[in-house]
């Protein structure tokens, strides 16, 4: 009897244990789907030089300088975007 007792009680444990697991992954999931919008369209674009063939050499130089510096004020701006969300979020966790 009491080998009965132990192990429905160690069947029950393992269930509440379950669903707590289960309960805070689902918590988890909601909060960062609140916490991180999504990615701006801007980000996830990327650039080409325009360099076509028979470009003279100092045009498609400046071509490749001109869409190497778009691409980095790109990521720079999407880099700054997620600072300022990690930013809110850590403020937001703090309150």
């Amino acid at each position: 009897m009491a080998l009965s007792i132990l192990v429905f009680l160690a069947a029950c444990g393992q269930t509440d244990r379950e669903r707590i697991d289960a309960a805070a992954q689902a918590v988890g999931e909601a909060r960062a789907a609140d916490v991180w919008p999504e990615l701006p369209a801007d980000c996830r674009r990327t650039s080409r030089s325009g360099i076509q063939q028979g470009d003279r050499l100092d045009v498609a130089v400046l071509k490749a300088d001109e869409a190497l510096a778009r691409q980095n004020a790109r990521t720079i701006r999407c880099a700054d975007w997620y600072d300022q969300q990690r930013a809110d979020a850590a403020a937001g966790d703090v309150e």
